[in-house]
């Protein structure tokens, strides 16, 4: 299909009051100061943001703390835990300013219309994603009435979640999916070419998501939330087909991981990520490893028996000073693997950013079995979640189901069953390093280390603690620290290690790699 990549700017479609040039004055700009634009052209940007900036807003950070990736830049200070405003900083800007805003301005120009119910419906949709990827990087922010022209007070996450799951029912029995009703296709619904089904099925599935994000600190809604999305109208993610990703066109030129792992040489595969490619299964090495990964040799794409390796190797996370021709001596991203992510369609598009794997639906299932809030086996769905990631990564199937029939069955605890599924769902869920890190956080699974050469004398992290959440931007305590939380609004107060409203433990209390507080 055709596609249309807007640029990520406001291509002059849209004329905004001025009267504040600071961060906080333009994240309240009032919604009716935006002209009508027909909403297709704000969709279209909204969707490729999933990957705008992305090595200061995901790189430097989500994709070292969930350990897909090892930085390899000396001096670098996230890896650390350090935060840095030019960098993550961006993402509250880039959310507030622009996302928000467009969404305001849709909804103004055409919330009364009843042929655009079903545009509204999807928008909302992708919104609810973005609401809980700014919540779950944060925790508390400017949520009701945020954008309206004035400050507002900060919602508690466990408020934004209530009216997510609220947002998300509403929106997913709004699509009527009538042939009059105002469609994002024609190539400006990068994702589903303006299919309303598949928009409801992916609304399900990320309230699905949601729900298990809550289920240690609210394990009845959580439970209630997961039969609902089961249950939801039009259903789940159901193949590989259904996959949520966002397209990036073949000539253009995109921040994403390809430039940070192969062209600049920034990061290299976590040893992390690397030990679990290789002790998962009797079957040894993971069969999506060499689809994943290479060797950057001479500038040439090169397998590890081509560049003299045993396996796919990753370095530690959190050096300070890296060791010497680390980019020599670590796998990097593999862009002739045969990974349509990583290697495209071969036409129109270069690469794809995931929001969302139909594997991960099945490992929700799976926990939501284990718990007793679904039917089904967990042990098969668990399987069936390897398997969606192997044929989706592109493995071949003999070669994935000798690979899955020498990984362990769930037994044991209940607690020993979840690291498997999670560290499996983990793995599956490469490279997607904002959800990694929120499961890594909400469970401690799968044994994520801490830097390598320590938490940083500069982060608000506590040394031997992990980093749970980014702190606010400086320009929000400059100019809105009397709605922040009042355990927040300082910025000694503002730390990173502490723990996310959903997130129940501390990961120091793990012995022996097990937890005891996710049952």
């Amino acid at each position: 299909m055709k596609k249309i990549y807007l640029g990520l700017i406001s291509l002059g479609l849209f004329v905004l009051s001025s009267g504040c040039s600071d961060d906080f004055g333009d994240m309240n700009v009032p919604s009716d100061a935006v002209t009508d634009v027909e909403p297709k052209f704000f969709f279209s940007s909204m969707e490729q943001q999933v990957f705008r900036n992305y090595q200061r807003n995901i790189n430097l950070y989500p994709d070292l703390y969930s350990q897909y990736w090892a930085n390899t830049v000396s001096g670098f200070g996230s890896p650390r835990y350090e935060y840095v405003d030019g960098w993550i900083g961006n993402q509250w800007k880039e959310f507030y300013t622009e996302q928000l805003r467009k969404s305001l301005a849709i909804d103004a120009s055409y919330s009364e219309n009843p042929v655009y119910v079903d545009a509204l419906a999807i928008k909302d949709i992708l919104m609810c994603y973005w609401w809980s990827r700014m919540t779950d990087t944060y925790g508390d922010i400017p949520y009701f009435e945020a954008g309206n022209g004035e400050g507002v007070p900060y919602t508690s996450q466990e408020d934004i979640y209530t009216d997510l799951f609220a947002r998300l029912d509403t929106a997913i029995k709004s699509i009527t999916g009538g042939e009059e009703q105002y469609k994002y296709n024609d190539g400006y619904d990068l994702i589903y070419d303006g299919d309303a089904s598949q928009w409801q099925k992916f609304g399900n599935s990320l309230r699905l998501r949601l729900a298990m994000r809550i289920s240690n600190i609210d394990p009845a809604k959580a439970q209630a939330e997961v039969q609902a999305a089961i249950n939801g109208t039009g259903g789940l993610l159901i193949s590989n087909d259904d996959v949520a990703k966002v397209p990036m066109w073949s000539q253009g030129w995109y921040d994403y991981i390809h430039q940070m792992a192969w062209n600049w040489g920034n990061v290299r595969m976590s040893k992390t990520f690397s030990d679990n490619l290789y002790n998962q299964s009797s079957a040894g090495e993971d069969p999506r490893a060499s689809k994943w990964f290479a060797y950057k040799v001479d500038g040439e794409t090169k397998t590890k028996e081509e560049a003299g390796f045993d396996k796919y190797e990753g370095i530690e996370n959190g050096y300070n000073l890296v060791p010497a021709n680390s980019d020599d001596n670590y796998a990097t991203i593999n862009l002739e693997g045969g990974y349509i992510d990583f290697e495209g369609d071969g036409a129109a598009n270069k690469m794809y950013c995931p929001i969302m794997f139909y594997s991960e639906v099945k490992f929700l299932l799976a926990e939501a079995a284990l718990r007793g809030w679904a039917t089904g086996d967990a042990n098969a769905l668990y399987k069936e979640g390897v398997a969606a990631s192997m044929e989706y990564v592109g493995v071949d199937g003999g070669d994935a189901t000798t690979y899955i029939n020498g990984l362990n069955n769930l037994s044991g605890s209940n607690e020993t069953q979840l690291k498997q599924l999670i560290t499996q769902k983990w793995v599956a869920n490469f490279p997607n390093g904002v959800e990694g890190w929120a499961d890594f956080r909400r469970t401690d699974y799968p044994n994520v280390t801490l830097p390598k050469d320590g938490v940083s004398g500069s982060s608000t992290v506590a040394s031997g603690t992990w980093v749970k959440r980014v702190r606010y931007p400086d320009n929000e305590h400059l100019q809105n620290e009397v709605n922040m939380p009042s355990e927040l609004n300082t910025l000694d107060g503002d730390r990173m290690d502490i723990r996310l409203w959903w997130d129940t433990a501390d990961t120091k209390t793990k012995t022996g790699g097990i937890m005891n507080s996710n049952f």
